[in-house]
């Protein structure tokens, strides 16, 4: 993917006449042909009515595609999916189906961000659980013998980012998964910052479960997600938050109630389906262009951020340098200023909108998703030597 395309790539990006965006793992910007789906899917609405009540023989058939086709996209069965609003809930699904005990203990990394830190502190609160946390260092294959090394008889649940929200490391989520399988552990992979980034077949990487989001590398408008589970019918947690749509039987004089098969049994409440159907054509938006493609230009922008971050004296590198144990997150301590402080200045100066980190470690973290010009990495670090006084 050269230059020429990337620009041409570019003018379904009107948001990149506004500013240069170092931000999309936080929130992706939305590609035309994406919003524009989502409006026509607004504008149905207003025009047509709910459509699920007033045509629900159109509407429950392009339900059942976008799940499809999202189920897809992750080479899992339509049967292995729960529609959730993001990663938090899906991991909460997950926890809150689990019968803890005082004492048990649940394997995290030490770069958690709150959808699994949070919620594991909440645990050791409520139920007497151990956090245990896996430091973040050295190679991917180091740290999967580190995670294997740390799981012991009273670990229930492996739970930890595919590419971690502070410094970018990548996890081998395979074998981290397969490591806790072989002692009757469970597993949890929060694909947050890998998902759309390269092919991802979920049930390959061997993980009890996953939590997927569609805004991130996916290009959907916020927010929609959903829960992998590799063998729903296993049931190795129960459902806990039980309401409408989770049910295939509800007798309001017997009261006799069933979930739904498969994974669908722990969905409830309701979604915005045009955000979901939006996610849907964000994907087709993603395979037009190329995963591998996508992935091939995002080692090229990040290797060159990198080679800027490691020439400077101002800036500190946190992520691995290699692509192999990272993904589109570049992670950089700063001196001469705070993160917030270079942020802001970054932000009010240059029109570069990327964020500060403050949580596991200090410094600030670039995304380079692939419409990203080779020029804007490069005013980057011309433009954190003005702002850090280089």
């Amino acid at each position: 993917m050269d230059e020429q395309e990337v620009r041409e790539i570019r003018q379904a990006f009107p948001a990149l006449d506004t500013f240069v965006w170092f931000q999309n793992g936080g929130v992706s910007i939305t590609p035309r042909p994406v919003a524009d789906y989502h409006l026509a899917l607004m504008a149905e609405l207003r025009d047509r009515g709910p459509m699920h009540i007033a045509y629900p023989e159109e509407e429950y058939p392009r339900r059942t595609a976008t799940i499809d086709r999202v189920s897809r996209f992750f080479r899992a069965q339509p049967t292995q999916v729960a529609l959730m609003r993001g990663v938090s809930e899906a991991f909460q699904t997950v926890i809150r189906g689990i019968d803890w005990q005082a004492g048990d203990q649940i394997l995290i990394t030490d770069e958690e961000e709150a959808a699994i830190y949070l919620a594991s502190l909440h645990l050791r609160d409520r139920h007497g659980v151990e956090v245990i946390t896996v430091p973040v260092k050295g190679t991917s294959e180091r740290q999967a013998v580190a995670f294997a090394d740390a799981m012991t008889d009273r670990t229930r649940l492996v739970a930890f980012s595919h590419i971690t929200t502070d410094i970018g490391a990548r996890m081998r989520a395979e074998a981290i998964c397969r490591a806790a399988r072989e002692r009757d552990i469970l597993s949890f992979v929060d694909c947050a910052h890998s998902g759309g980034l390269w092919p991802i077949d979920l049930n390959k990487m061997g993980c009890d479960f996953a939590g997927v989001l569609s805004y991130k590398w996916m290009y959907a408008p916020y927010a929609s997600g959903f829960l992998f589970v590799r063998d729903p019918d296993a049931s190795l947690i129960e459902v806990t938050y039980a309401g409408g749509r989770s049910e295939s039987k509800l007798d309001w004089h017997t009261g006799e109630f069933a979930f739904k098969p498969g994974a669908e049994r722990f969905q409830f409440g309701p979604w915005s389906w045009p955000l979901v159907h939006a996610w849907a054509r964000g994907l087709d938006f993603l395979e037009e262009v190329g995963v591998n493609r996508i992935w091939d230009r995002t080692c090229v922008l990040t290797d060159r951020l990198k080679d800027g971050v490691e020439a400077s004296t101002r800036l500190d590198l946190h992520t691995p340098r290699s692509s192999d144990d990272s993904a589109a997150l570049v992670s950089f301590g700063v001196e001469g200023a705070t993160p917030e402080e270079t942020r802001d200045r970054l932000r009010g100066r240059f029109s570069i909108v990327i964020k500060a980190v403050y949580a596991a470690r200090k410094g600030m973290r670039a995304s380079c998703p692939f419409f990203l010009l080779e020029e804007e990495v490069d005013f980057l670090l011309e433009k954190l030597g003005d702002v850090l006084g280089a």
